[in-house]
């Protein structure tokens, strides 16, 4: 089942149910309360990075329970909230050199969230896709690179000149990276434009247009 027809489903199931499906952590309460200065020693963009941390580990967890565990991810994407409303976990991992994907889709845990079937995608990355998350294990260790991405998108303008645009929807994606300096968490906004959202684009396009979905519709 493509995931393009997998979106169609969970429209027609949601009927305009399209808040983030997972229970908020209390890092992410505090923020929205305005007392993000008590989650110490987190503040300002790190304040955010831990409670889109927390929220990934909800679904990275909820996946878990559903699926059961993923064969040693080096990477883990999760897209909190899809066209679709439901949320996604993309775990990449290394079988011998060879690149796997094992993609699940996560419905919420309330009764209002989106009934949405869990379906699971494994299959191997193919090669441009799987050299960047390869690369990604020695890029992403950079501390140039930063954890928590601007929510801005760039525009170039008719005369080449550039100009940006805030992103004020809350679409965000989190990436965890078993770099080889240590493990990083990144979060970026899905309209992002770096090298870690064209990481996370990449892998969820290879799963948006996979014929491989299985969907668990009892």
């Amino acid at each position: 089942m493509r995931l393009a027809s997998l979106f169609a489903i969970s429209l027609a199931l949601t009927a305009g149910a399209a808040n983030a499906l997972e229970e908020q952590p209390e890092s992410c309460r505090l923020i929205m309360s305005g007392n993000s200065a008590m989650a110490v020693p987190y503040k300002g963009d790190d304040a955010k990075l831990q409670c889109d941390i927390d929220r990934a580990q909800m679904v990275s967890a909820r996946a878990r329970d559903i699926f059961g565990p993923s064969p040693s991810p080096i990477i883990t994407i999760v897209d909190t909230q899809s066209p679709s409303g439901t949320a996604y976990v993309y775990d990449i991992s290394d079988a011998g050199g060879t690149m796997m994907l094992d993609a699940r889709s996560v419905p919420g845990t309330r009764e209002t969230a989106s009934p949405v079937p869990p379906c699971r995608l494994q299959t191997q990355l193919p090669d441009n896709v799987a050299n960047k998350a390869a690369l990604s294990l020695l890029s992403a260790a950079e501390p140039t690179v930063p954890a928590y991405g601007t929510r801005q998108k760039m525009i170039v303008n008719a005369d080449g000149s550039h100009s940006y645009e805030l992103l004020l929807s809350s679409h965000d994606i989190i990436t965890h990276i078993e770099t080889v300096e240590g493990p990083r968490d990144f979060s970026r906004h899905a309209d992002a434009t770096d090298k870690i959202a064209d990481l996370n684009r990449s892998v969820i396009g290879v799963a948006n247009f996979s014929d491989g979905w299985l969907c668990n519709t009892n």
